[in-house]
Protein backbone atom coordinates (compact mmCIF):
# COMPACT_ATOMS: atom_id res chain seq x y z
CA UNK A 1 0.00 0.00 0.00
CA UNK A 2 2.85 2.41 0.86
CA UNK A 3 4.45 1.64 -2.47
CA UNK A 4 1.21 2.37 -4.34
CA UNK A 5 0.76 5.67 -2.45
CA UNK A 6 4.33 6.67 -3.27
CA UNK A 7 3.80 5.88 -6.94
CA UNK A 8 0.56 7.87 -7.02
CA UNK A 9 2.28 10.85 -5.38
CA UNK A 10 5.13 10.65 -7.87
CA UNK A 11 2.72 10.55 -10.83
CA UNK A 12 0.70 13.49 -9.50
CA UNK A 13 3.87 15.50 -8.87
CA UNK A 14 5.22 14.83 -12.36
CA UNK A 15 1.86 15.82 -13.89
CA UNK A 16 1.94 19.11 -11.97
CA UNK A 17 5.45 19.79 -13.27
CA UNK A 18 4.56 18.83 -16.84
CA UNK A 19 4.21 22.41 -18.06
CA UNK A 20 7.08 24.52 -16.71
CA UNK A 21 6.13 27.70 -18.59
CA UNK A 22 6.51 30.97 -16.69
CA UNK A 23 3.20 32.75 -17.18
CA UNK A 24 3.54 35.77 -19.46
CA UNK A 25 6.98 34.72 -20.73
CA UNK A 26 8.57 32.31 -23.19
CA UNK A 27 12.01 30.67 -23.40
CA UNK A 28 12.40 30.02 -19.68
CA UNK A 29 11.42 33.58 -18.82
CA UNK A 30 13.85 35.24 -21.23
CA UNK A 31 11.22 37.01 -23.34
CA UNK A 32 7.75 38.47 -22.75
CA UNK A 33 4.99 36.44 -24.35
CA UNK A 34 3.83 39.39 -26.44
CA UNK A 35 2.11 37.12 -28.97
CA UNK A 36 -0.02 35.39 -26.33
CA UNK A 37 1.38 31.96 -27.14
CA UNK A 38 -0.65 29.08 -25.71
CA UNK A 39 1.51 26.42 -23.99
CA UNK A 40 1.16 22.75 -24.88
CA UNK A 41 1.55 20.60 -21.77
CA UNK A 42 0.30 17.11 -22.67
CA UNK A 43 1.81 14.02 -24.29
CA UNK A 44 3.28 15.92 -27.25
CA UNK A 45 5.24 18.13 -24.83
CA UNK A 46 6.39 15.09 -22.82
CA UNK A 47 7.69 13.44 -26.00
CA UNK A 48 9.58 16.61 -26.92
CA UNK A 49 11.01 16.96 -23.42
CA UNK A 50 12.33 13.39 -23.42
CA UNK A 51 13.78 13.82 -26.93
CA UNK A 52 15.77 16.85 -25.71
CA UNK A 53 17.52 15.02 -22.86
CA UNK A 54 20.42 16.97 -21.41
CA UNK A 55 19.01 20.48 -21.84
CA UNK A 56 18.19 22.66 -18.84
CA UNK A 57 14.65 23.61 -19.89
CA UNK A 58 11.97 22.83 -22.48
CA UNK A 59 8.69 24.47 -23.47
CA UNK A 60 6.14 23.92 -26.22
CA UNK A 61 3.53 26.20 -27.78
CA UNK A 62 0.69 25.93 -30.27
CA UNK A 63 1.30 27.68 -33.58
CA UNK A 64 -1.37 28.70 -36.08
CA UNK A 65 0.19 29.97 -39.25
CA UNK A 66 -1.45 32.48 -41.52
CA UNK A 67 -4.40 33.63 -39.40
CA UNK A 68 -4.64 37.27 -38.41
CA UNK A 69 -3.92 37.76 -34.72
CA UNK A 70 -2.49 34.27 -34.31
CA UNK A 71 1.02 33.36 -33.30
CA UNK A 72 3.40 32.48 -36.11
CA UNK A 73 6.75 30.74 -36.08
CA UNK A 74 8.39 33.93 -37.27
CA UNK A 75 7.18 35.69 -34.10
CA UNK A 76 9.21 33.29 -31.95
CA UNK A 77 12.28 33.52 -34.14
CA UNK A 78 12.08 37.33 -34.06
CA UNK A 79 11.86 37.30 -30.22
CA UNK A 80 15.02 35.21 -30.01
CA UNK A 81 16.90 37.39 -32.49
CA UNK A 82 15.88 40.55 -30.60
CA UNK A 83 17.41 38.90 -27.52
CA UNK A 84 20.76 39.04 -29.36
CA UNK A 85 20.87 35.33 -30.09
CA UNK A 86 22.36 34.55 -33.48
CA UNK A 87 21.23 31.76 -35.76
CA UNK A 88 24.10 29.27 -36.13
CA UNK A 89 22.36 26.27 -37.69
CA UNK A 90 19.08 25.38 -39.34
CA UNK A 91 17.59 22.24 -40.85
CA UNK A 92 14.29 22.18 -42.74
CA UNK A 93 12.37 19.12 -43.90
CA UNK A 94 8.85 18.68 -45.24
CA UNK A 95 7.35 18.17 -41.76
CA UNK A 96 9.72 20.04 -39.44
CA UNK A 97 12.22 22.83 -39.01
CA UNK A 98 15.03 23.01 -36.45
CA UNK A 99 16.94 26.18 -35.59
CA UNK A 100 19.89 26.57 -33.22
CA UNK A 101 20.57 30.00 -31.75
CA UNK A 102 23.53 30.96 -29.56
CA UNK A 103 24.58 33.90 -27.43
CA UNK A 104 27.86 33.35 -25.62
CA UNK A 105 27.63 30.02 -23.80
CA UNK A 106 23.80 29.97 -23.96
CA UNK A 107 21.83 28.22 -26.67
CA UNK A 108 18.19 27.89 -27.68
CA UNK A 109 16.98 25.13 -29.95
CA UNK A 110 13.69 25.80 -31.75
CA UNK A 111 11.78 22.86 -33.25
CA UNK A 112 8.77 23.59 -35.44
CA UNK A 113 6.59 20.71 -36.55
CA UNK A 114 3.24 19.11 -37.08
CA UNK A 115 1.69 16.31 -35.03
CA UNK A 116 -1.71 15.17 -36.21
CA UNK A 117 -3.57 18.38 -36.96
CA UNK A 118 -1.56 20.49 -34.51
CA UNK A 119 1.28 22.78 -35.45
CA UNK A 120 3.73 23.32 -32.61
CA UNK A 121 6.95 25.05 -31.66
CA UNK A 122 9.24 23.50 -29.08
CA UNK A 123 11.93 25.49 -27.31
CA UNK A 124 14.86 23.98 -25.44
CA UNK A 125 17.80 25.74 -23.88
CA UNK A 126 21.08 25.61 -22.04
Amino acid sequence: MKRLSGLAALLLTSAALACPVKQGYVANGLFKNTAGAKPICGPLYQTFRFSMAGVKWTEMYEVKAGRVGQLRTSDFLALIRRGRYRLVKQNKTVRSQVYLFERGSHSITVVVGVSGGAQYIGLAGQ
